[in-house]
C-alpha cells in the first residue's frame, strides 16, 4: 500500500507541475503575446522574397554533376547564364541570347533573326509560367534541339514529333530507368509545353524547313552616280562665280588665241609616196601598152609594203571582234566574282 501511495503522489505532483502557471506557455497565458506571435509569421509577399535555394547558387560544374545522365538541363544554358537571363528585359534578353547562341547578324540574316526571335519568345514564355532555373534551362535545350532537328538533320514533322515524344519519357512517373531528359517537369507543365510548341513550332514546321533549306535569290542593285567636279585652277582655289564672264566676252578678249598648225611632215611624206607609187603604176601601164608585153605589177612591191597592208586590214577586221571579246570577258569576270562572294557569305554563316 505504501508503494501504491508513493506512485499516486508522484503522478499528482507531475500533473500539478504541468498545470502550473510557470510551466504554461506565454502564448496560452497572454492573448496579446499570441497575436504578436501570429503577426511575426511571414506574409505571402515575404515568402516570395525568400532567397533562392542553395542548389540554384551552386557553380555550373556542381549543378551539372547533380543532374541525371540524360537530363536536358544545363546543356545549352548553364546555371549562371540562366540566372542572369531571368533578370533582363526583353531588349537585353535579345542582345544576350544573340551573343550566347552565336548569332552575330540577326539584323541582315533572315534565318538568324527567326532563330533569335523564337529563342527570346520561348524563354520569356517559360519565365512567365514560373519555371525554376533548372526547368528554364531544360526547356531552352528542348527548343534548341527541335530547331536543330529541322536545320541540321532535315527532319520532317512526323520524325520531329517522335523525337519530342521520346524526350517526354519519364515525365510524371517515378521510374528512373525511363528518362527522356525532362523528368523535372510535371504532367501539367508538360501539357503547357506541348500546347506552346504546337502553336509556335509544329504548326509552322514547313515554314522553318523552307527557311533553313531553300536559298533565296540574291539581287544586287547598282546605282550609277554622275558627279561633276570643278575644273582645275592655277590658284589653290577656283575663282568665285560672281567674277565670271560670259563665254563670248572671254573668248574675244581673254582667251589665248589658238596656235597656228605646224606642217605635218609625215602627211607630206605619205602624199609624196602615194604620188610616186601612182606615177610608177601609170608608167608601167604605159610601157605595157607600148611594148605589148604584160608587166608584173607586184614587182616593185616590197615586204614592208605587204606588212603595212596586212596590218591595216587586220586592224579593220578584228577591231569589232576584239571589242566583243573584251566585253564577254568582263561579263564572265563579274559573274565569277559574284559567285565567289556568295560562297564567302555562305561560309561565314
Amino acid at each position: 500500500m505504501a508503494d501504491r501511495r508513493a506512485q499516486l503522489s508522484r503522478r499528482s505532483s507531475s500533473i500539478n507541475i504541468s498545470k502550473s502557471p510557470a510551466a504554461a506557455s506565454p502564448a496560452s497565458s497572454n492573448p496579446g503575446s499570441r497575436r504578436s506571435s501570429i503577426a511575426s509569421l511571414p506574409t505571402a509577399q515575404q515568402r516570395l522574397q525568400v532567397p533562392a535555394p542553395k542548389f540554384l547558387r551552386r557553380k555550373d560544374e556542381e549543378a551539372r554533376n547533380l543532374e541525371k545522365k540524360n537530363s536536358l538541363a544545363w546543356k545549352v544554358l548553364s546555371n549562371t547564364q540562366t540566372q542572369a537571363l531571368q533578370d533582363l528585359t526583353v531588349e537585353e534578353l535579345e542582345i544576350k541570347l544573340a551573343e550566347i547562341m552565336e548569332l552575330p547578324r540577326p539584323d541582315i540574316e533572315l534565318s538568324q533573326a527567326s532563330l533569335l526571335d523564337y529563342y527570346v519568345s520561348g524563354f520569356w514564355w517559360a519565365k512567365e509560367q514560373g519555371f525554376n532555373v533548372q526547368q528554364l534551362s531544360g526547356f531552352f535545350t528542348l527548343l534548341h534541339t527541335l530547331l536543330e532537328n529541322i536545320k541540321e538533320h532535315k527532319m520532317p514533322l512526323a520524325d520531329n514529333l517522335t523525337e519530342y515524344k521520346k524526350l517526354l519519357a519519364g515525365v510524371g512517373t517515378e521510374d528512373n530507368e525511363v528518362n527522356g531528359g525532362l523528368d523535372f517537369f510535371d504532367i501539367k507543365q508538360a501539357k503547357l509545353i506541348t500546347d506552346f510548341l504546337q502553336m509556335t513550332l509544329f504548326q509552322h514546321h514547313k515554314m522553318y524547313e523552307f527557311l533553313f533549306h531553300h536559298e533565296r535569290k540574291e539581287e544586287i542593285v547598282g546605282v550609277e552616280l554622275v558627279v561633276e567636279t570643278l575644273p582645275a585652277a592655277d590658284v589653290p582655289h577656283p575663282p568665285p562665280l560672281e567674277e565670271g564672264l560670259e563665254e563670248a566676252i572671254y573668248l574675244r578678249h581673254l582667251a589665248t588665241p589658238p596656235s597656228s598648225p605646224t606642217p605635218d611632215m609625215d602627211g607630206n611624206e605619205e602624199e609624196k609616196k602615194g604620188e610616186t607609187e601612182g606615177e610608177g603604176v601609170t608608167r608601167a601601164e604605159d610601157e605595157e601598152k607600148a611594148s605589148g608585153d604584160p608587166v608584173d605589177l607586184l614587182a616593185e612591191v616590197t615586204a614592208e609594203d605587204v606588212k603595212t597592208v596586212f596590218s591595216q586590214v587586220s586592224k579593220e577586221l578584228f577591231a569589232g571582234l576584239q571589242t566583243d571579246v573584251q566585253r564577254k570577258l568582263k561579263e564572265r569576270e563579274s559573274e565569277i566574282i559574284s559567285r565567289i562572294n556568295k560562297i564567302h557569305r555562305i561560309a561565314d554563316t
